[in-house]
């Protein structure tokens, strides 16, 4: 069976590709424990440069891996370039330069222990082989960081591209094989259906690292609980976007504009809330309203677009769906809020919604398309108490300019990125943990975490004494006398104010 690839803003065919068989996914799992047995046995500085050398591939070619990006995915193409492809390039490095200190070896303080000749240090073995499924928004350089950690750690790696983005999945595949001299079945690429090679996917990992909706990243979930199949999940987002009326309204709008409208809304950490102060609600809207207006809809391949189309249109109408709710829950459209009429394509205008409270859906649920409601507060207090009544914690942000003041608040707020003049961009961020709480998911990947989630700690213990420890049998009198001296020993443990 085929699977086809549409170009989302001109609906024309990109490409197609086969459907991979249940028996064929098989041969590739064994071929792939095949090589990575293998693969861990070579030193972990050897494996570091034999992956990296994917950099030169992609410096080489980025025009080119940018431009399927955008046809795949209807985002403009400078901003296919700036946040996936240079992103990866920038990752990559940072990885070549920190990923020995990362999962070295670790030795672990024992106190007492260590008098009495023992010691204790941690190692970090591959999980075996993992399977990375990648989501359609961010098609190239979320699967593309996952899949350079795994490999850097140990792993082999079968990787599941979206079915709306499967060039983009050659791309990925062609970049390993042609960049790199790395063992043949350590890395692939499998092309199918959730509903055709999901479960079977599930079950034949040693490690699941996926992105994508919440809901089925609890199907993924459920599944690997059979086997005890470890999982991260980086999963839906409704980011906050919180601006004091300190802030500087300028800059924070500017972000705004950007934070919600970037690749057509269809981000997990895009802003997804406003929630703006009393003080400075009318100003700020009247201004973020004018500035959207002003934003460029169209081919993302023309010179001049600031946003493209969405990625199919299934998303598309369930976007519009959640407009048309929101209307009904009391909402108000002040600019958008409909397909764009004068486009072919699956092309969503940019939507700010006003008149929005915390309890509406537009609110509560993810809308993963360019839709904006806004929602007032008279203090700090508030604001923080409405952005954690939500099922989501991913990313949010807070907008002021008393620094010390956005860290006392940020740390109240019950998610896993918080931003204090700045937004959604710190999956830029190699060296930072990227992932949720509660409905965004579990794990972390990015940096030293990142790494972590795809080795099993292996812990060492030593003893270089002769003598037998005090505390093995027989429990005679000698016995009785060493506990008596350990009871004096617990009293100096007490810990007192």
């Amino acid at each position: 069976m085929k699977i086809i690839s549409t170009n989302p803003a001109t609906l024309e065919k990109n490409g197609e590709v086969d459907e991979i068989s249940l028996e064929e996914l098989k041969v590739c799992f064994k071929n792939a424990q095949v090589a990575q047995r293998k693969w861990e046995k070579i030193p972990l500085k050897q494996r570091v440069r034999a992956v990296v050398k994917v950099n030169e591939y992609l410096v080489e070619h980025m025009d080119d891996i940018s431009l399927t990006i955008t046809k795949e995915v209807g985002k403009p193409l400078n901003e296919s370039f700036i946040s996936e492809v240079y992103t990866a390039i920038d990752s990559t490095f940072y990885y070549y330069n920190n990923a020995e200190n990362a999962i070295a070896r670790k030795d672990i303080e024992l106190g007492l222990y260590s008098a009495l000749n023992k010691r204790s240090y941690l190692i970090y073995k591959p999980a075996g082989v993992v399977v990375v499924i990648g989501p359609f928004n961010y098609p190239f350089i979320i699967p593309f960081e996952q899949i350079v950690q795994a490999l850097i750690a140990g792993n082999a790696v079968i990787f599941k591209p979206s079915s709306d983005t499967v060039l983009v999945g050659q791309k990925v595949q062609e970049i390993f094989d042609k960049g790199t001299d790395l063992p043949e079945g350590l890395m692939q690429t499998v092309f199918g259906r959730g509903s055709t090679i999901g479960n079977s996917v599930v079950d034949l990992a040693n490690r699941i690292v996926f992105t994508g909706s919440s809901e089925t990243g609890k199907q993924i979930m459920r599944r690997a609980a059979e086997r005890l199949t470890p999982v991260c999940l980086e999963l839906g987002g409704k980011s906050s976007m919180i601006v004091l009326p300190d802030a500087n309204i300028e800059r924070a709008v500017l972000a705004a504009r950007w934070g919600c409208f970037t690749n057509s809304g269809q981000v997990c950490s895009s802003v997804k809330r406003l929630y703006l102060h009393d003080s400075i609600k009318e100003l700020f809207t009247s201004r973020l309203v004018a500035l959207t207006k002003q934003l460029h809809q169209g081919n993302p391949l023309e010179e001049g677009i600031d946003i493209g189309a969405m990625v199919n249109e299934t998303q598309l109408n369930k976007v519009l769906q959640m407009i048309e709710i929101a209307k009904k829950e009391g909402a108000k459209v002040l600019c958008g809020g409909r397909r764009n009429p004068a486009l072919h394509g699956y092309f969503l205008e940019p939507t700010i919604l006003i008149n929005c409270r915390n309890d509406m859906q537009c609110v509560q649920s993810e809308v993963f398309g360019p839709v904006l409601p806004i929602i007032s507060f008279k203090t700090p207090e508030e604001a923080i108490e409405m952005v954690n009544n939500s099922p989501f914690g991913l990313t949010d942000s807070i907008w002021t300019s008393d620094l010390a003041k956005g860290e006392a608040l940020a740390a109240q707020v019950e998610t896993g990125t918080v931003m204090i003049n700045e937004c959604v961009y710190t999956f830029g961020l190699a060296a930072t943990p990227w992932g949720g709480v509660k409905s965004s998911g579990i794990g972390r990947t990015h940096g030293e975490f990142g790494f972590l989630e795809v080795m099993n700690p292996l812990h060492i213990h030593i003893d270089s004494s002769k003598a037998p420890d005090m505390w093995w049998m027989p429990y005679d009198a000698s016995f009785a006398n060493y506990m008596e001296n350990f009871k004096t020993l617990v009293k100096s443990l007490v810990i007192k104010d």
